[in-house]
């Protein structure tokens, strides 16, 4: 009944507001009285307007007491234009933005600084994520929602800015079907394309991890930015809710589900210093102790999260923290999430340009590529 009255009330509103002529001050206004967002009869006060090309800034002075409320978010729908809400400095701001993003446009090989990536644009400017800064990110979201495309465009970027420096072990439990056509590339070390595989690399990834943390020690270094080391190994699972273990696993298939969770949370964990940077992606994450699929270690040591739109409430919690990934509507729409947060669109890049602009780092002899686990004698066997 509670839920039936609330979404009544935010459609009449929404209607109400959005048939009225006037303009968005009133309607604010307007939609603070209707939704009730005020403390007994207080509402908040326009303090200021400030105006710019691209949006314009209504400042208010709220009532003691009175704090950020998901009912706000009517508000997009009221004025049926983009929106920001924030608190700073104890003061409500509402930020409405002149135009929508562009629902999609294209990767454009731009070079960027440092281990950076362009991973989408917001309403005000080009989002760049360093992973010398950031070095983990999780990232969820339902199938065909624009999860592999970001993905790829990492992957892209980096082999396009960092061709002798770079090293990828991607976990493709999609059957290896979205990265296996780049395995020639001298760039990828390793694809693993189900789970005894990715079992595999992930000992091996964990024997270079602990060869690399001698070295580190043998010559006094605590972390890579502090050396001359450029080189930056790249862990991608891409489903990793096919790691988690569930009733129908037997015993060892258990052992190594638990195997590969723990080796990656030991690259979040530990490994970021020696250079290891690791993003985890999954459709539907869930957490808790119970079988997650998206383990507390690894969701916990990655700071950049991300999701792209999710089916529940709960998931997107999960994923990113709070509401608000149920809501995207846009295929390539993303919730980005530091210490800020941001909504932006990814750019858009696909696997015919991929491979066009990545070519020339191609290694045709397949019988020297390392991205099988056949032949290797130094995996140990729980």
């Amino acid at each position: 009944m509670e839920m039936l009255i609330g979404g009544s009330l935010a459609a009449f509103v929404i209607y109400t507001a959005a048939n009225w002529k006037t303009g968005d001050s009133k309607k604010i206004a307007h939609t603070f009285k209707n939704i009730g967002y005020k403390v007994k009869d207080h509402t908040p006060k326009l303090l200021k307007i400030h105006k710019t090309d691209k949006y314009t800034t209504y400042t208010y002075n709220v009532p003691y007491g009175l704090i950020d409320d998901p009912k706000l978010n009517v508000l997009e729908k009221v004025l049926n234009k983009p929106i920001k809400i924030s608190f700073v400095n104890q003061k409500l701001q509402i930020k409405v933005y002149a135009e929508k993003l562009p629902a999609q446009f294209n990767y454009d090989w731009k070079a960027t600084e440092g281990w950076s990536v362009p991973i989408g644009k917001s309403q005000e400017q080009t989002i760049i994520h360093d992973f010398d800064k950031i070095p983990h990110m999780t990232i969820a979201g339902m199938t065909r929602q624009g999860k592999t495309v970001l993905l790829k465009l990492i992957f892209a970027h980096l082999i396009n800015n960092h061709p002798d420096d770079v090293e990828f072990y991607i976990i493709d439990l999609k059957g290896g079907l979205e990265f296996n056509q780049y395995r020639n590339l001298k760039q990828v070390k390793y694809i693993a394309s189900d789970v005894n595989e990715a079992y595999v690399c992930l000992q091996f990834i964990q024997k270079q991890i602990k060869a690399d943390m001698k070295d580190f020690k043998d010559k006094g270094y605590t972390n890579i930015l502090h050396t001359g080391n450029q080189r930056r190994r790249i862990v991608i699972v891409d489903e990793g809710a096919e790691l988690a273990p569930a009733p129908h696993h037997d015993k060892s298939d258990r052992k190594k589900l638990q195997h590969c969770q723990h080796v990656l949370s030991e690259v979040c964990r530990v490994a970021g210093a020696l250079g290891y940077r690791n993003i985890f992606c999954t459709q539907y994450p869930t957490g808790g102790n119970h079988n997650p699929t998206l383990p507390r270690q690894i969701k916990q040591n990655s700071d950049a999260k991300i999701s792209f739109r999710l089916p529940t409430e709960i998931a997107s919690r999960v994923a990113i923290d709070e509401q608000g990934a149920e809501n995207i509507s846009n295929i390539g729409r993303a919730i980005y999430r530091t210490h800020e947060k941001h909504i932006l669109q990814v750019p858009y890049i696909n696997d015919v340009d991929i491979k066009d602009k990545l070519k020339e780092w191609e290694e045709i002899d397949d019988s020297t590529n390392e991205t099988t686990a056949e032949g290797r004698n130094d995996i140990v066997e729980l």
